[in-house]
């Protein structure tokens, strides 16, 4: 049986949708240096995560109108999900509730510094995502400002939602992967967000160097591909546009407690600068420091984010 979420849709016509994994993110921090095979001393908690959910709140808190449309359980962790992404300020009416699945999982484990050691994602309800699911929702979809869309996808899902498009494109390529689910597709993608991982396994090119990410950005845009970004953690971003060219983003110095959600925060902001339309360098800057301010959080959205802390921060 599917329900649906019974928060109240908006009709306003200037909104993003965001499309993708909506998960409840189990971390565990370890306090010290850890013993494999041992149980080791540490803190665990839970938070909500998904890429295309983070994206969606965070959009939310900086002062956008964002529609998410994913699909949770019916049970413990799909409720709370949708409460604290309801509370987050996200219009969550387009999210199935699925009977007897299991609302997807992202379990982490960090060593002392904050830094990603192990993860295991259960996402299996994501693909439950499918084009006849999603023509409900045509006409959201069609109206909207600026779609964001994540791998978690199935490709057939992708290519639906990529044919129905009429606003700018942002894709999330998520995982080396799941990049793969949207190769045949990149003509219809205005915006490619990779780290360098995923942008080599896409291109079959090395992407070390500054000068191979210059080519792998070229070849993307030979693809179809306008917007380039390739997320680089603690060295920054490169970021490449086919028609105005090329830069550098370093990363701003800030308290790092966890990394998780680093990116999703970094794509936000990427494009409340481009809906707000700043130069390009100014848009890298401003993600940046959007990815910057989260990182000083436990969670992979940042409670306090918003333009104001952001422009503090800058």
């Amino acid at each position: 049986m599917t329900l649906t979420d019974s928060s109240t849709p908006s009709h306003t016509t200037k909104y993003v949708v965001t499309i993708g994994g909506a998960n409840m993110d189990i971390l565990g921090t370890a306090h010290s240096a850890w013993v494999m095979g041992d149980s080791n001393p540490g803190s665990i908690h839970c938070a909500p995560g998904g890429v295309a959910r983070n994206v969606a709140e965070n959009l939310a808190r900086l002062g956008h109108t964002a529609h998410l449309i994913s699909a949770v359980g019916d049970d413990a962790f799909g409720r709370s999900l949708l409460g604290a992404t309801r509370e987050a300020g996200v219009l969550t009416h387009a999210c199935a509730v699925l009977a007897q699945r299991s609302t997807s999982t992202y379990l982490c484990v960090h060593n002392p510094q904050g830094d990603l050691a192990l993860a295991v994602n259960d996402m299996d309800i994501v693909n439950s995502i499918t084009p006849s699911f999603l023509v409900q929702h045509a006409a959201l979809i069609k109206q909207a400002r600026m779609l964001m869309l994540d791998c978690n996808l199935s490709a057939n899902a992708l290519a639906w939602l990529l044919a129905q498009a009429h606003a700018p494109v942002v894709v999330d390529a998520v995982s080396g992967t799941k990049s793969q689910r949207i190769k045949a597709y990149l003509s219809h993608v205005t915006t490619l967000k990779v780290n360098q991982s995923e942008a080599q396994t896409l291109s079959g090119l090395p992407c070390n160097s500054p000068a191979d990410m210059q080519t792998t950005a070229a070849w993307l845009h030979t693809q179809g591909v306008r917007q380039v970004l390739i997320s680089l953690g603690t060295r920054g971003m490169f970021w490449s546009d086919a028609n105005a060219g090329h830069g550098w983003q370093e990363a701003l110095a800030g308290d790092l407690v966890n990394v998780n959600g680093a990116g999703d925060a970094l794509l936000a902001g990427w494009m409340h600068a481009t809906l707000h339309g700043m130069p390009l360098q100014q848009a890298a800057h401003f993600a940046q420091a959007c990815a910057a301010f989260t990182v000083g959080c436990d969670q992979a959205n940042h409670p306090s984010l918003s333009v104001a802390s952001v422009n503090q921060l800058l």
